[in-house]
């Protein structure tokens, strides 16, 4: 049976725009089935099964277990390519496991994503080798991410930290003073062209903010790319405002706006306005709506169950801090309605439908 939570409604609502706008987006020539429409709709269907078939705390659980267990495959190799040598563009890694996942950015991106759930693990098992088993992979991830070269996963990681470590360091100084230890380390370890990328953070802020165009000629790599992305999500945003009920299509014939809307054609590097361009502004609400499920269930089962179940309070809080990696990691990637994301909504919200009947059942059991 389906589950009506926040997530399926929302996600049904996704896939009739969706479909919506593959017949009526102004530039969409063609309503044949393409790649997005079908990512779209596969990654609608794996939501709501799981927020139909995760009907306990224990299987939401499991579920973040399940896609923690399968990130292992992207440490290993983000070790191997770091370890080989295997970059690109100076010190980036890259190598078959990355550009699975997109490119060093998004593989950055995913790790990030599921470093909470690490850290989660970490505080929750009682065996020593275990607890060690998750420090590691934290670390590794951690390395990975200097190793990718991606400034958007360094920001991440900077901004996981600010409430990481409050959270976990005041019950674990020790593991805290050797994380740190280890990270410095770590970053000892990292490319002198990863390092120039990292500390070219605040100029690329600064030229992003700016407004300035400038001639190609006159920019550094770092800068063009941040003028690049300033360009594509100005000429999107316009081309939303213009067409702003369901966008120009899911997959829209680009030709037909590339001469007004140069820079919004090809991949937008924001995942917001990439569905404001599919959808108009209900795809871009939709986008929003999912995040706030994440961030408002994950925050609503650590608050309710903070008193009667330690651990579940704890794993709303960790769905919490992958919001913000979504929000930070989201304004830099091209793709929305990614099934890791997919995921963790519907589990999320089923994980608020169980914490709220196990919560109705104690009180009853209450004379």
């Amino acid at each position: 049976m389906i589950r009506f939570g926040p997530a399926t409604i929302m996600a049904l609502l996704l896939l009739m725009s969706g479909l919506i706008s593959l017949y009526v987006g102004t530039y969409q020539t063609s309503t044949a089935w393409n790649s997005y429409i079908d990512n779209l709709a596969k990654g609608v269907v794996a939501l709501i099964l799981v927020e139909a078939m995760a009907t306990s705390v224990e299987r939401v659980w499991a579920i973040q277990a399940t896609m923690m267990i399968s990130t292992l495959w992207w440490i290993k190799a983000g070790l191997r390519l770091s370890l080989g040598g295997a970059t690109y563009a100076g010190d980036r890694v890259m190598g078959a496991a990355v550009s699975m996942v997109e490119n060093p950015n998004g593989f950055a991106y995913m790790l990030c994503v599921f470093l909470p759930v690490y850290l989660f693990f970490y505080q929750q098992v009682p065996q020593k080798y275990i607890k060690a088993f998750f420090l590691a992979i934290t670390l590794s991830a951690v390395y990975i991410v200097f190793e990718t070269g991606s400034r958007t996963g360094l920001v991440s990681l900077i901004l996981l930290g600010v409430f990481l470590i409050p959270k976990y360091g005041r019950h674990h100084i020790k593991t805290l003073a050797l994380i740190g230890v280890a990270v410095f380390f770590l970053l000892s370890a990292v490319g002198e062209l990863n390092i120039q990328r990292f500390r070219s953070i605040p100029d690329s802020i600064r030229s992003f903010l700016s407004g300035e165009i400038k001639e190609s000629s006159q920019l550094s790599q770092d800068e063009e790319s941040a003028q690049a992305r300033r360009l594509k999500n100005r000429d999107t945003w316009a081309l939303i405002k213009d067409h702003p009920l369901f966008g120009v299509g899911v997959s829209a014939d680009e030709s037909k706006y590339a001469d007004r809307y140069p820079h919004a054609a090809g991949q937008v590097h924001n995942e917001l306005l990439m569905a404001g361009r599919q959808m108009g502004i209900i795809g871009m609400g939709l986008y929003v709506a999912m995040l706030l499920i994440i961030f408002t269930r994950g925050r609503d089962v650590q608050r309710m169950s903070v008193e009667w179940w330690p651990a579940l309070s704890d794993l709303g809080w960790t769905y919490k801090m992958q919001t913000l990696v979504f929000v930070v990691g989201g304004a830099f990637s091209p793709l929305p309605w990614i099934p890791p994301q997919m995921l963790i909504v519907g589990s999320v919200s089923a994980l608020w439908l169980n914490a709220r009947q196990f919560e109705d059942e104690m009180a009853k059991r209450i004379p």
